[in-house]
């Protein structure tokens, strides 16, 4: 669980290669009336087998999906909630690994 005004996300190990075989899993929790944003600032995962985004707009994988996403993507991309809760989830397969990615998060007021 990942709380306060900002922080990151960050595949494992970072800038070099994530590991095989991999479900993490990030809950974002802030507090009542705001929501939140990320800002994408690196992508680059195997396409069509390790997803660093599925993004949901709640705390748990039924909650409805914001994204998913693979591959090499243009950065900076931003994805925000609805609510003060946001899962984050990256899988991987037995096979290729990459770079993985970088996240940003902040905390927004609702409606503003």
């Amino acid at each position: 669980n990942l709380v306060g005004m900002i922080g990151t996300i960050k595949s494992p190990n970072y800038l070099a290669a994530y590991p095989d075989s991999a479900d993490f899993r990030w809950k974002i929790v802030t507090v009542p009336g705001t929501s939140i944003r990320l800002l994408f600032a690196l992508f680059e995962t195997q396409e069509k087998f390790d997803y660093v985004s599925y993004v949901y707009d709640g705390p748990t994988v039924n909650s409805p999906l914001l994204l998913e996403k693979s591959g090499l993507s243009s950065t900076p991309f931003a994805v925000n909630s609805s609510s003060n809760e946001m899962l984050v989830r990256f899988t991987s397969d037995e096979n290729i690994t990459l770079p993985g990615y970088g996240v940003l998060y902040r905390v927004n007021l609702l409606n503003s």
